[in-house]
């Protein structure tokens, strides 16, 4: 009864994991580093195109922990500077034509015109129209595409999780058949020679 119940219990698990989408379910951090890095290679599974080491997995831990460190410099360096974390787009509250004077009293422009202050500021002609409007809809497309394999991804990241419990299931499962069947045998009274 207990192994029945606990392989209906796992396989409602890995059919949860495997069919989950990025709209609906965001993978924590504990779950990445237990589902697709240590029970992987503890299991000795591996994924297409990515080796799952000891060493591996301690560097993938190091580079996100440089990657959280160079985020959290970002913002502060944003927050100083009152700009967005990603320093090619510009404060909208901002004007075009602000100057900051230097020390000697010469007027300098604070920061360099974008694609967008730019089309605002000068009037276009048909040609720069359409050019400003293709290169908007390629932005769009690139975004799109982006997004996309960003959602590809974290699928991919959940089905192996699915796969890494269904491993575990089978060696479990398969310990514990094992295991009874020997403990059944033996507890038999015929099978006991005196």
């Amino acid at each position: 009864m207990f192994m029945v119940a606990s392989s209906v219990v796992l396989t409602v698990l890995v059919l949860n994991y495997h069919h989950r989408k990025p709209d609906n379910y965001e993978m924590p951090s504990w779950t990445k580093t237990i589902f697709l890095q240590w029970l992987p290679w503890i299991l000795r599974m591996g994924r297409p195109g990515k080796k799952i080491t000891r060493k591996t997995i301690l560097i993938s831990n190091q580079m996100k922990e440089l990657e959280l460190q160079e985020r959290s410099s970002k913002s502060l360096l944003a927050n100083v500077l009152d700009m967005d974390d990603d320093f090619r787009h510009i404060n909208s509250a901002q004007p075009t034509s602000s100057y900051i004077r230097s020390v000697y009293g010469t007027p300098l422009t604070a920061r360099p015109a974008t694609v967008e202050e730019t089309s605002a500021s000068l009037p276009l002609s048909g040609t720069q129209r359409e050019l400003h409007t293709i290169l908007k809809e390629l932005q769009f497309i690139t975004g799109q595409m982006k997004k996309s394999d960003m959602e590809s991804e974290v699928i991919s990241d959940w089905k192996f999780a699915a796969m890494v419990v269904d491993r575990l299931c089978l060696w479990t499962f398969t310990i514990f058949t094992i295991v009874a069947t020997v403990f059944v045998l033996f507890s038999a009274p015929h099978i006991i020679v005196q």
